[in-house]
């Protein structure tokens, strides 16, 4: 995996980031987080935000499609080079369609001194989602990701959950071993 720096434009940041977490339970999930007009764009068609959000739902709808195919197509999660069988969990296509017209009525608001978005506050950015479960966490070192291209820079974040427990009444505290 290759952490990408994140790349700036001029209404705020639009760089796609993927969070990978490993759970205990040897659970492994995987969010990607992206921009979907930015997404449809990096072909040699333009879709502006106004056009998209303005569709007919069944038109919305092929657009949905082959942005759901292409993650199927294109994300793969290897271990030792063998391809990994993830479970797929896309938001729905009403879901993504009320995003982008959520997205298009706050540009409609913004002025120019308030960017639409920030990277910390990414509200119109769409997630979708994997996970598969870990025979061995040994195997884990060997972990690769491969994204689609068309996301361009992937800003990656690995987390391996370190776990505790506390007993009632006792203070949690973070110690050496968290960090």
């Amino acid at each position: 995996m290759a952490v990408v720096a994140v790349s700036a434009e001029g209404h705020g940041l639009t760089s796609t980031s993927a969070k990978i977490e490993v759970r205990p339970s040897r659970l492994v999930e995987i969010s990607v987080q992206f921009d979907f007009i930015e997404l449809l764009n990096q072909g040699s068609r333009r879709y502006p935000l106004a056009i998209v959000a303005a569709l007919p739902e069944d038109k919305f709808g092929l657009l949905y499609k082959e942005v759901v195919k292409l993650f199927d197509r294109e994300l793969k999660v290897l271990l030792s080079n063998e391809q990994v069988v993830l479970n797929r969990r896309y938001p729905s296509q009403q879901q993504v369609f009320s995003l982008l017209k959520n997205q298009f009525v706050d540009s409609q608001f913004s002025t120019k001194s308030r960017m639409p978005y920030t990277y910390s506050d990414r509200r119109f950015f769409q997630v979708m989602s994997f996970d598969f479960k870990l025979v061995t966490t040994k195997k884990l070192e060997n972990l690769a990701v491969i994204f689609p291209q068309q996301l361009g820079d992937v800003y990656v974040t690995f987390s391996k959950a370190k776990s505790s427990s506390t007993h009632p009444g006792e203070r949690w505290q973070a110690n050496q071993e968290i960090f």
